[in-house]
């Protein structure tokens, strides 16, 4: 299932609004979240290779072994990405 969530990066104070399968694990989700993020700010923004992302819901980092729905990440939600 899709999903549409918002993703925040303190890192340069801005809001990122994605589409993504539900069924991808975090740590995918975490690549084509950055891969979209520097292909709209056209490369000029890096991310660390331990970059993990945040969902102030269940204010905790996500395991990058699970996907998202299992994680508990809906359609609406917001995640950061630090």
């Amino acid at each position: 299932m899709r999903i549409i969530i918002e993703v925040i990066t303190p890192g340069n104070g801005k809001t990122y609004e994605l589409t993504l399968d539900d069924k991808l694990t975090v740590g995918a989700a975490k690549e084509k979240i950055t891969e979209e993020i520097r292909s709209f700010e056209n490369g000029c923004i890096g991310f660390d290779e331990g970059a993990a992302l945040f969902a102030p819901v269940s204010r905790s980092r996500l395991p990058d072994n699970r996907n998202l729905r299992k994680a508990g990440v809906r359609s609406g939600h917001k995640l950061f990405l630090l």
